[in-house]
């Protein structure tokens, strides 16, 4: 990435508990950007939002107006009460230089199931409906076109190009994040996934990377259950996963 100044905002949507080793999580994250930039004379962290007690799509309008509301700010990042994030996830998201670039999690009680999903199923009565992705490459960022809204970054550039309400409950049917995923992809960006940023998900057990590992050793035709991106390198990885 260039070396310019870029000006990101560290937002997440707090609507239930607030999970001590998450909130951690996120101290070190904005910790460790802010340092990082610093050092490396990149821009700033300029800003923080957490929401409290509103509705999960009404929260992510609302710190996204905040954001655009302010030109100063280059980049938003969003992430929820429930992620636990590692403290380089801002960095590494920002070094991709994509429009949309997300680190990679586990959905709670998903047995292993990453927050991915390809915008394949097609349905009059439910557009924003999404097929979930079962394998992808463990190496090297690759596009998707849900990597979720646990632990993402936007360019200021990419609300331009949609519509109001950002983010909405689809029908009540399904989540904001295929709410707003399907807009991205009708409005052709870009959206990637980095495997180098591997978060976990808390509730009363944490939901983490070692969860598909366990569930790709045990059921082989787990895989192939689903999406599957990135096949060679992920055939490449599996063998290695089942061997090892």
């Amino acid at each position: 990435m260039e070396n310019k100044d870029v000006n990101v905002v560290f937002a997440s949507t707090a609507y239930g508990p607030l999970w001590a080793p998450a909130v951690s999580s996120w101290l070190r994250a904005v910790g460790y950007a802010s340092r990082h930039f610093t050092v490396s004379h990149l821009g700033l962290l300029g800003g923080v939002g957490v929401s409290d007690r509103q509705y999960t799509h009404a929260s992510q309008n609302a710190l996204a107006k905040d954001f655009l509301d302010d030109e100063r700010f280059t980049h938003l990042f969003f992430t929820e009460m429930d992620m636990i994030l590692p403290p380089d996830a801002i960095v590494k998201l920002l070094e991709l230089d994509k429009p949309i670039a997300a680190g990679i999690y586990f959905l709670r009680h998903g047995n292993g199931q990453p927050c991915l999903f390809q915008k394949i199923l097609t349905s009059k009565e439910n557009p924003w409906v999404h097929s979930p992705v079962t394998g992808f490459p463990l190496t090297e960022p690759f596009r998707v076109d849900n990597p979720g809204l646990g632990c993402v970054l936007f360019k200021r550039e990419v609300f331009a190009k949609l519509e109001e309400p950002y983010f909405d409950l689809a029908a009540k049917k399904y989540g904001s994040d295929m709410y707003f995923y399907s807009k991205v992809k009708w409005a052709g960006v870009e959206c990637w996934a980095h495997p180098g940023v591997m978060c976990d998900q808390i509730d009363y057990k944490v939901e983490q990377f070692a969860d598909y590992l366990k569930r790709m050793k045990e059921d082989p035709k787990y895989v192939g259950s689903g999406v599957i991106l990135g096949t060679t390198e992920r055939d490449r990885c599996q063998a290695e996963i089942v061997e090892g």
